[in-house]
């Protein structure tokens, strides 16, 4: 029975992969990577298509991020990835980011356990630590607390002095509206180390460049 790795490879740059993570790579016979929408590339296989021999067997399944279809196609790329491991295959499910932040590998996992399959995750850098690097500006310092939230849920914000709001595209004002209403000092940053990457500070330049992948890193003033 082969063995299901879960890699993360980072946000996007394939300098940023972690040894390991290229080592994994290079040992499995399978390779499986997701994608946004049907059809199109994977940004977690761009990624790291360079560490992948030829004659590996490539395998881009369609996960959908969230609606009604999600569940199915997650149970089918587990149906998939079953059967490469009953041949006695090792599968590397390739991830943006870390396998176990905002994945859609967590849902794949739960699937792989329930059954008692072998499962290993390499972790990867995830896009706000990447995005903090790229801006200079630190997530969390001392001995305070972060907070990390996805966009649609920004009204959760109490006292907390940073904060890191992920999935903001489509949510720009509101999340915008809530951190100046509550005296954040915040950076927007958009395709950290991939192509397109901008750092913005100003509102008016943040909603000219909304983008699927991007992040807001704020403090308290």
């Amino acid at each position: 029975m082969g063995t299901l790795y879960g890699i993360g490879v980072g946000p996007g740059d394939e300098e940023l992969l972690t040894l390991k993570a290229v080592k994994v790579i290079r040992s499995c016979d399978v390779i499986v990577a997701p994608s946004a929408r049907e059809g199109e590339s994977s940004i977690a296989f761009d990624t790291a298509r360079n560490f992948i021999d030829g004659n590996k067997e490539v395998i881009i399944k369609h996960f959908p991020m969230g609606g009604k279809d999600q569940s199915k196609k997650i149970f089918e790329a587990f149906e998939t990835i079953e059967s490469k491991l009953k041949e006695g295959k090792n599968v590397a499910f390739l991830t943006i980011g870390d396998p176990f932040v905002y994945s859609t590998y967590i849902y794949l996992l739960n699937y792989m356990k329930d059954r008692g399959y072998n499962t290993k995750t390499v972790p990867g850098i995830t896009s706000f630590c990447a995005a903090a690097s790229l801006a200079a500006e630190n997530i969390v310092i001392g001995d305070e607390r972060v907070l990390i939230l996805p966009a649609d849920q920004v009204d959760k914000i109490k006292d907390e002095k940073f904060v890191v709001i992920m999935k903001v595209y489509k949510n720009e004002e509101k999340v915008l509206d809530v951190l100046e209403e509550k005296g954040f000092e915040y950076v927007f940053v958009k395709r950290a180390y991939r192509q397109g990457q901008l750092v913005l500070r100003n509102r008016e330049d943040i909603l000219e460049n909304r983008d699927y992948m991007s992040l807001i890193i704020a403090h308290r003033r």
